[in-house]
């Protein structure tokens, strides 16, 4: 029996599954719902052993975390993965694991964990909330269209909330900081930065960047291209807004992002709503406030850089 009476005028209802093969509290938990093939598994550190000895040839996207750094890793080989983690120094910090599975499932293989990997490491750089541990960057592979939609809807539907459910913090967090010395230096940056990013944009001009200007935006999967321009920076019609504005952004973003919606400057991307699409180009004091502004987040002019494919990808008939 639930304390809270159902109420159609709020969002739809959600169930969570906790089980507790090893019983205990603190130690491996079973995440699952009935409506989802996803599960995900919890567990400390020092129980990889345990645990490997049930996951030997496991495939899954997991998380090796504490409340300021997170490693993001996929493997088919999950228990023999986890105990060479638990003796690398570099992962030292780690305190709880977090595995992504389908078990049972066939499309839930290599090119799956992959694509994963690299959607929950963009995802986790875009939170902020802590410092993303990499080895190597993880592959941007190329998945078909209803593949990638599908496990699309897996991971924002599914997965992120059982991943919170679990105890996970990498992506969505109550806490108002779980990095107190980047929340000090954000502050700080934005004492000194906050008059000079208040200055005027301007909406609707006329794009025709240099031959070998263009630059693209490096921020996990959001599109974007621009170009420096006179004394600023201009973002080119089509390029892509995240919804998503981080809890410790200045009011200056919030201003910029009004302004855009005001002048319906804006458009929805179909069937995608973490993002909006620019219709006309914006001309901005800076790179760097072009890049916050779409990313919502603080970022930098560093993260404008040249085009993976600079030249158009023609295709054969």
């Amino acid at each position: 029996m639930s304390l809270f009476s159902t109420n159609a005028a709020l969002q739809h209802t959600l169930t969570t599954k906790v089980h507790r093969p090893m019983g205990g509290i603190a130690g491996l938990r079973e995440v699952h719902d009935d409506v989802s093939c996803l599960t995900v598994l919890a567990f400390p550190m020092t129980m990889v052993k345990d645990v490997a000895l049930a996951c030997t040839c496991l495939t899954a996207c997991y998380i090796l975390a504490d409340h300021e750094k997170a490693y993001i890793g996929e493997t088919t080989k999950s228990g023999r993965r986890w105990v060479d983690h638990a003796a690398d120094p570099s992962k030292a910090f780690a305190r709880e694991v977090y595995v992504v599975m389908a078990p049972g499932k066939s499309w839930f293989d290599k090119d799956a964990v992959l694509y994963l990997q690299y959607r929950l490491t963009a995802m986790a750089e875009q939170a902020g909330l802590i410092e993303v541990v990499k080895g190597v960057n993880p592959q941007a592979i190329e998945l078909a269209h209803d593949k990638r939609g599908s496990l699309d809807h897996l991971l924002f539907e599914y997965g992120e909330r059982l991943l919170f459910d679990v105890g996970c913090r990498v992506f969505r967090s109550n806490f108002h900081s779980q990095r107190p010395d980047r929340q000090q230096t954000v502050e700080t940056i934005e004492t000194a930065v906050e008059a000079d990013e208040a200055g005027p944009m301007q909406i609707g001009v006329i794009a025709s960047p240099p031959l070998g200007s263009e630059l693209e935006l490096a921020y996990g999967d959001l599109w974007a291209r621009g170009y420096p321009a006179k004394d600023g920076f201009v973002v080119m019609a089509g390029s892509e807004l995240r919804s998503t504005v981080n809890p410790s952004t200045n009011q200056a973003l919030h201003a910029r992002r009004a302004e855009l919606a005001s002048a319906e400057a804006l458009a929805p991307v179909p069937g995608v709503e973490s993002r909006s699409r620019l219709q006309v180009a914006v001309w901005f004091p800076s790179a760097a406030i072009a890049a916050k502004t779409l990313t919502g987040a603080h970022v930098d002019s560093s993260k404008w850089v040249q085009p993976s494919y600079p030249q158009p990808i023609l295709i054969a008939a």
